[in-house]
């Protein structure tokens, strides 16, 4: 397995199913509607940071569907004073919150950063006319977005659609821990810097996207060691025996939710 990328292209269909498709499906028509793209955005991007508090994605969007039927204020004022009140007694870090906006010029709220485009729409747009660093920076600007972020969201964007652009195709491989495990692994260098391995991925498949995709999978729901990792980049019929041996986990998980289905379909409300 040693450069061959096509076993972890295969397993993207797994992070597809159970993350991103699960994710987008519950927006509807995420382009015809700025804000669920915004709460798409919110909810599965934007406080996906080393340290966050996992409560701030749901009360993000908690806040955004709250605000929107309310009359008033700009929304982005409004979803800042929804999102303290649904955190009591919290202390949210705004100074990486996608949510604080301010009423001055050049304000770095995912509202602003985008003057009332749909997130998606632009994104979409931006990468079907090779644009695609001008929007990965562009992604930057709303506060507490990085490069990986940015990155992660163009992949999955990327994916949905079935964007293939044709330059910077690096800037859509977001670089984590397992990613940078893989490939260091895989090339025999530790020293390669996270811009070269997102270029090595793009240079060693044509369908760098989803390689990516699965390389994080593999690592981060499959293997969940360093050690495994190892051993599966070193034997492929290990690492399928791995992914077989998931796969029966989730076909069990699959069957007692059905069970618990039954049986609560069953109790008198």
């Amino acid at each position: 397995m040693r450069t061959d990328l096509s076993f972890f292209v295969q397993v993207s269909i797994l992070y597809q199913a159970r993350f991103e498709n699960h994710l987008w499906d519950r927006f509807t028509e995420p382009e015809g509607d700025g804000v669920a793209a915004a709460c798409l955005f919110l909810e599965g991007y934007a406080f996906e940071r080393q340290g966050r508090d996992p409560s701030y994605a749901h009360a993000a969007v908690a806040a955004v569907e709250k605000a929107r039927i309310l009359p008033g204020r700009h929304l982005g004022q409004t979803v800042r004073n929804e999102f303290f009140i649904l955190l009591p007694g919290q202390k949210p870090n705004w100074k990486m919150s996608p949510l604080d906006h301010r009423d001055e010029q050049g304000c770095n709220c995912v509202w602003c950063v985008f003057d009332g485009e749909n997130i998606v729409t632009a994104t979409k747009q931006s990468m079907l006319n090779d644009q695609v660093k001008p929007i990965w920076e562009r992604l930057q600007r709303i506060r507490g977005v990085g490069p990986k972020i940015a990155s992660l969201f163009l992949r999955d964007v990327a994916v949905r659609y079935g964007l293939t652009p044709r330059a910077e195709r690096h800037l859509l491989q977001p670089v984590d821990v397992w990613v940078r495990r893989t490939v260091h692994w895989m090339t025999n260098s530790n020293g390669m810097g996270d811009e070269h391995v997102a270029q090595w991925i793009v240079d060693e498949c044509e369908k760098p996207e989803l390689a990516n995709q699965g390389i994080w999978y593999f690592g981060a729901q499959i293997a969940q060691s360093e050690f495994t990792l190892r051993k599966a980049l070193g034997d492929r019929a290990w690492a399928w025996t791995a992914v077989q041996d998931h796969i029966a986990s989730l076909e069990a998980t699959l069957a007692a939710a059905k069970a618990l289905r039954g049986w609560h379909n069953q109790c008198p409300s």
